[in-house]
């Protein structure tokens, strides 16, 4: 994984209307945020920015990658959040409503489960 970049520079990095996944750090090194867009990451990322700079800013650095589809940033965003969720959400991500997607992760509850 390449490293995190200051969030100064979204517009520079995330150029593309596409699915991906995300992280978000005030460090540069602990996650404190992991997230998807199954449309657009660079709307989504802006929309979890609210102060891109300065002491009010939750997040002073971001993590992207893009993704082909829907499915693949579910994946990775699943692969993402086992890896990192000691510093974020308890909560396990969830496929698009309507979807019957499973967890790639081996040993995962969701990992070959259907979901209605």
């Amino acid at each position: 994984m390449e490293g995190f970049h200051r969030l100064e520079w979204m517009d520079y990095y995330v150029t593309q209307n596409s699915p991906g996944v995300y992280l978000l750090s005030n460090d540069g090194e602990v996650v404190l945020d992991i997230g998807r867009s199954d449309n657009d990451i660079a709307t989504e990322l802006k929309a979890m920015i609210h102060s891109p700079r300065g002491i009010e800013s939750k997040y002073a650095y971001f993590w992207f990658k893009y993704a082909d589809n829907a499915f693949e940033a579910y994946q990775l965003h699943c692969k993402l959040w086992h890896h990192h969720r000691r510093n974020g959400s308890d909560t396990h991500p969830r496929p698009p409503q309507g979807e019957n997607w499973f967890c790639p992760v081996d040993g995962c509850e969701f990992h070959g489960l259907k979901e209605g």
